[in-house]
């Protein structure tokens, strides 16, 4: 018996250090209520988001709020459409990796290979992984004097500046600088080796395969039905304004930004890639293998975190005693993306929203920390 008493402070001491567990209420209650908090009393009237948290064969947690069009009043539900923004680059790199696994490509292959056009012997040191992976060293030199031809950029309109370009930044493979051009370029490889147009190929050989029945690329010819608009804040934050084609610049390039997609389409890549019905295993886990810190680059600050690495198409995000994922966010206009995996828990993490004044990064963490301590994510 006078043993009890450090007993009982052992076990204190245990439990006060140990993760909290939350049971499937109380965690979707912690989460609703940081949307609550995050957009504010009147968020039913406003932009919003929709969020779903998954694992392949269950959901648990799935949550809409606001509306996807302020003159309609139509409210983000399951079918809404959002620009998912730079969370595209993952499907180009996935349809040039199905091209490496027929073995018509290799990521060591040169630019010069495939664009013979562009002559300057730098070409011939840029590799498809340096343009898949942000190390090409190539500047992002497109001219923005005219801001009606920004606003209506095309694919090939985005590309034509590369003919010009007469040095690189750095040495290829040896520093990140977050591009979107080259990803138009990879695209056009793709092209190459299937004989297909890239949207074509996009929409049968990855979307459909992943069973993403609502997921397209952009067209400024067409709405289709339940296709968001992003809005921005005015000054006051006291009015919206849209905020998406017509008013935000290299809006319809495609391969480096323009799907849209619903939540649940873009859980159901997640899911698709983690069973190997997109690419083989061994080449997506090359594409999620950190290859070059974020952290440390002086060309760029875009996510750049301590741990933060970018593979091919992926962030990586390493920080010790947290969850390892792989992630990427978007952002274009008033669209703002974040869709995360952890492959530990094959624990899926999708946030699509039409605003864009609420800080990304705190609410994945945030996200993080609650799953963490409900016990669906283990550090």
């Amino acid at each position: 018996m006078r043993h009890l008493p450090l007993l009982l402070l052992a076990l204190a001491t245990l439990a006060a250090c140990s993760p909290r567990r939350h049971g499937p209420a109380a965690t979707a209650e912690r989460l609703d209520s940081l949307f609550a908090w995050r957009y504010g009393s009147n968020s039913s009237q406003a932009p919003g988001c929709a969020v779903l948290i998954s694992r392949p064969d269950s959901t648990i947690y799935e949550h809409y709020q606001g509306v996807a069009d302020l003159c309609t009043q139509e409210p983000i539900d399951s079918a809404t459409r959002f620009c998912i923004a730079s969370v595209s680059k993952q499907f180009t790199v996935a349809a040039l990796l199905q091209q490496a696994a027929l073995g018509r490509v290799s990521l060591a292959d040169t630019v010069a290979r495939f664009y013979p056009e562009y002559t300057r012997p730098f070409w011939n040191t840029i590799t498809l992984a340096d343009l898949a992976g942000h190390t090409s060293g190539l500047p992002d030199a497109r001219d923005r004097s005219d801001r009606d031809a920004c606003v209506h950029a095309t694919d090939s309109s985005s590309i034509l500046f590369f003919a010009d370009v007469d040095s690189l930044r750095f040495a290829p493979g040896t520093a990140y600088d977050y591009q979107n051009p080259t990803f138009l370029l990879l695209a056009g490889v793709v092209e190459k080796c299937s004989g297909t147009d890239f949207i074509s190929y996009a929409a049968a050989n990855l979307f459909g395969k992943a069973g993403m029945r609502s997921t397209y690329y952009f067209s400024p010819d067409s709405a289709p039905a339940h296709q968001a608009h992003a809005y921005a804040p005015d000054d006051l934050g006291a009015r919206w304004h849209e905020f998406d084609y017509g008013e935000e610049t290299f809006f319809a390039t495609r391969p480096d930004g323009g799907i849209y997609s619903t939540a649940r389409d873009m859980a159901r890549w997640q899911h698709a890639l983690a069973k190997g019905r997109i690419v083989p295993d061994s080449l997506l886990a090359r594409a999620r293998t950190p290859r070059i810190d974020v952290a440390s680059s002086p060309w760029c600050d875009y996510q750049q975190r301590p741990h933060t690495w970018y593979g091919l198409g992926w962030f990586v995000d390493t920080t010790p005693g947290a969850p390892l994922k792989s992630y990427h966010t978007g952002d274009n206009g008033g669209f703002q993306a974040y869709v995360a995996y952890y492959p530990a828990d094959s624990l899926s993490v999708v946030v699509l929203e039409n605003r864009h004044d609420r800080d990304r990064w705190s609410m994945a963490c945030e996200i993080e920390q609650i799953l963490v301590e409900s016990g669906l994510l283990h550090p």
